[in-house]
């Protein structure tokens, strides 16, 4: 019967409230594909408790569209004065993130190849910190202050009155924490190379994570996104000497609970929740040393990429927080403010007016990211895992919210200054402060740095 062979491989995932895998013991198979067993022979239940502490330092500038004006920075628009009306990125904030997480984790057999895995994240600490971009490291560059932010802007020369903030710089923000949103997963091998030397392990799984964390809300201390993520997928490994070669992809929906802060407020809206996620992992577990018997000591080397596609949707970012704290109401029947951040007061939605919560609709973007575990079986049944990981976001919008949909065939979204104007084209979710072109937000820059330690037991 297949022993302690057959683990959860370590994985390091990078947004967001990123989880950091450590398996506990394996013989033959490359961790990814690794199964818990029972009812085989006579060793009837296999089971597998783990333990995973992860750092993670998420860094990024934030920059925002700006059309050129005649006495814009070079710094800003280098093709001025003769690029008037060029609409550029110009840089505003750099925003840094620290994130401190424990996980625990349980695989237990259920039958041949066939186990259920159980996570329950506990968030330790979540800190945030937003700052005016200063130089960008150029001692030579335009620093970026209030004298020159469209975010949190001073008053111009002659002025006594500053002009309304998207949100302060530094927004005051909260320290988040608390118990995350657990998952249950079902893991099944219907190929195992220890049963049959001829052939790869295959192993499928199903995840399904559940809203049992507090969720996050404008100043609150929740760390819970209040969706059921839903993810399938499959991974491969094949054994050889000293060398395990594997590779996984996987497909993720997620469906908002009703407690959340996804809601459908109809008429014209575009997007309710968060967007899909695919991912594809490839790498080899390296084994320089492996002992085989009564004291089976093993040393390995794990090397990744991956890749990950996030489609558009309604999500949290790192700016969730320092958008909310911004956020006021606006007039009815009146154009919003252009630095004021508030929903639509043009839909026919409920949701008109309201102040800015914070969730935005965010382009899609992709990740790639690499990472390098050094792990260590001290006997058949206890393994410690060290791993180093490396993601890059790429470039996209934190704000791209359209401002609505054409139901009348005219091809345009009038305004409410049109005499075709129909507030039921309106998207009830557009944000005019950073949706409308020339206003919206884009991160840029985006690393993502993991440090995880696990320490894991089979009984």
């Amino acid at each position: 019967m297949p022993t302690f062979a057959r683990r959860i491989s370590p994985r390091l995932r990078g947004a967001a409230l990123l989880l950091v895998l450590c398996p506990a013991a394996s013989v033959n198979g490359a961790e990814i594909t690794s199964v818990a067993d029972a009812a085989d022979g006579d060793d009837p239940y296999d089971a597998t408790i783990e333990l995973t502490y992860s750092r993670t330092l998420r860094r990024a500038k934030v920059t925002r569209e700006f059309n050129c004006t005649q006495e814009a920075s070079p710094d800003t628009c280098p093709s001025a004065p003769n690029g008037i009306g060029e609409l550029v990125y110009a840089k505003e904030l750099r925003v840094q993130r620290w994130t401190h997480s424990l996980t625990p984790r349980a695989q237990l057999g259920l039958w041949h190849d066939l186990a259920l895995q159980i996570e329950m994240p506990i968030v330790l600490d979540d800190t945030q910190e937003v700052r005016f971009a200063g130089d960008g490291g150029d001692p030579d560059g335009v620093a970026v202050d209030g004298q020159i932010s469209t975010i949190a802007p001073d008053a111009a020369p002659g002025e006594t009155e500053d002009p309304p903030d998207l949100f302060p710089v530094p927004p005051k923000l909260p320290t988040r924490a608390g118990f995350g949103d657990m998952s249950l997963s079902l893991r099944w091998s219907p190929f195992n190379q220890e049963r049959d030397e001829a052939r790869a392990t295959w192993t499928l799984f199903f995840t399904w994570g559940l809203p049992t964390g507090k969720i996050m809300r404008p100043g609150n201390d929740g760390v819970g996104r209040g969706v059921h993520a839903l993810t399938l997928g499959t991974a491969m490994s094949r054994r050889f000497e000293h060398v395990d070669p594997y590779f996984s992809v996987s497909g993720s929906l997620f469906v908002p609970s009703s407690s959340s802060m996804f809601k459908d407020y109809k008429f014209a809206q575009e997007e309710i929740g968060p967007g899909g996620v695919a991912k594809f992992d490839v790498g080899a577990e390296i084994v320089p040393f492996e002992q085989v018997g009564r004291r089976y000591v093993k040393v390995f080397i794990d090397l990744g990429l991956g890749a990950e596609y996030h489609g558009e949707g309604r999500d949290y970012t790192d700016l969730f927080d320092a958008f909310a704290f911004g956020g006021r109401t606006c007039a009815l029947g009146a154009a919003a403010p252009r630095n004021v951040g508030c929903y639509n007061p043009d839909s026919n939605s409920e949701l008109h007016g309201q102040a800015f919560d914070g969730i935005t609709t965010v382009e899609q973007f992709g990740v790639v990211r690499g990472h390098l575990g050094l792990g260590a079986y001290f006997s058949q049944y206890v393994k410690f895992m060290v791993d180093l990981s490396l993601a890059h976001e790429t470039e996209h919008f934190a704000s791209s919210a359209d401002v609505g949909k054409d139901l009348d065939g005219t091809g345009l979204v009038e305004n409410r200054d049109d005499p075709s104007f129909n507030a039921d084209e309106q998207n009830p979710t557009y944000v005019a402060a950073i949706d409308a072109a020339g206003r919206r937000l884009r991160f840029e820059e985006t690393t993502v740095f993991t440090l995880a330690l696990g320490l894991g037991g089979q009984f």
